[in-house]
C-alpha cells in the first residue's frame, strides 16, 4: 500500500462559525474568539476564512500579523478598501493580494442591494524585508483550461507562496508537482469532491501536507473546483 504524506485534514463541519445578521463566518484556523488546539496555523498560512457577506453590508477586520490578504470571491464580486483608502473591486474569476501592515485595517464590502456573496478570505505571514508594498489582482479562466490546475500566482517570482486553482470533471485527475521540496501544500475544495494523497475531501473541507514532492489529485465529481497554495516552508 502506498505510504501516506503527512498531513492534518480541516474538515468543513468543524470549522469555526462567526454569525450575525449581516454575514456568516467560517475559520479552518483559530481565528477571532474560535480557539481550538488543533486549529492551529499552518506555517505562515495563518487564516482561511469562508465568509458570506449580507447584501450591501460591510465588515472590517484588523491584520494582526503582516501578511499577504488574499481575497478570491466565489459568488459575485467584492470591495476592498485598504488601510491607504484605496478600493478594489475584485469579481468572480480574479484572485487580490494585497500586503498588509500589523494593525492595518481593511473593509470588505458587499456592492449588491439585493444578494449575499462568498467569498475566501486569507491571510499568509509575510517577512518586513520581502516584498513589503505589493498589491495586485490577478485573473484566471476555467473555459478553455478544464481538468488542469491553473497558476493565478507567481511561482516564488515575488511572494514566498504560489496559487493554483482548477475545475475537473469527474474522474479527471492531475499530479502537482511542488517547486520546492520544504515547501508546505494546502489544498481548499470549493466545489464538489476531491481523492488527494489518498483521502477523500469533500466541499469546502480542507487538507495541509508536508515532506512531500507531488500530490495526486482525482475529482469525484463533475465541475469540482479545487484551490492550491504551496508556500515555502
Amino acid at each position: 500500500m502506498e505510504k501516506l504524506s503527512p498531513g492534518q485534514i480541516f474538515l468543513a463541519d468543524q470549522r469555526g462559525i462567526a454569525e450575525n445578521e449581516n454575514s456568516r463566518r467560517f475559520s479552518s484556523f483559530n481565528y477571532g474568539h474560535y480557539v481550538n488546539e488543533n486549529r492551529k496555523p499552518f506555517g505562515p498560512l495563518e487564516v482561511f476564512n469562508d465568509e458570506i457577506l449580507a447584501a450591501g453590508k460591510s465588515v472590517s477586520i484588523t491584520i494582526q500579523n503582516a501578511c499577504y490578504l488574499i481575497i478570491i470571491p466565489i459568488t459575485g464580486a467584492l470591495l476592498s478598501t485598504n488601510a491607504q483608502h484605496k478600493t478594489t473591486v475584485t469579481d468572480v474569476g480574479e484572485v487580490f493580494i494585497n500586503y498588509a501592515a500589523s494593525g492595518d485595517a481593511f473593509e470588505l464590502t458587499n456592492p449588491y442591494p439585493n444578494d449575499w456573496v462568498n467569498f475566501l478570505c486569507i491571510q499568509i505571514k509575510a517577512k518586513a524585508d520581502v516584498f513589503p508594498f505589493f498589491d495586485q489582482t490577478f485573473n484566471f479562466d476555467f473555459a478553455d483550461k478544464q481538468n488542469e490546475l491553473i497558476c493565478v500566482a507567481p511561482d516564488y517570482s515575488k511572494l514566498p507562496f504560489s496559487i493554483h486553482i482548477g475545475q475537473f470533471a469527474g474522474r479527471a485527475d492531475v499530479l502537482y508537482h511542488l517547486k520546492n521540496s520544504d515547501s508546505l501544500f494546502y489544498a481548499f475544495v470549493i466545489a464538489g469532491a476531491f481523492e488527494l494523497q489518498g483521502r477523500l475531501l469533500h466541499e469546502r473541507d480542507g487538507l495541509a501536507l508536508w515532506d512531500l514532492q507531488e500530490a495526486d489529485m482525482e475529482a469525484l465529481s463533475n465541475n469540482a473546483v479545487m484551490l492550491v497554495i504551496e508556500m515555502a516552508g
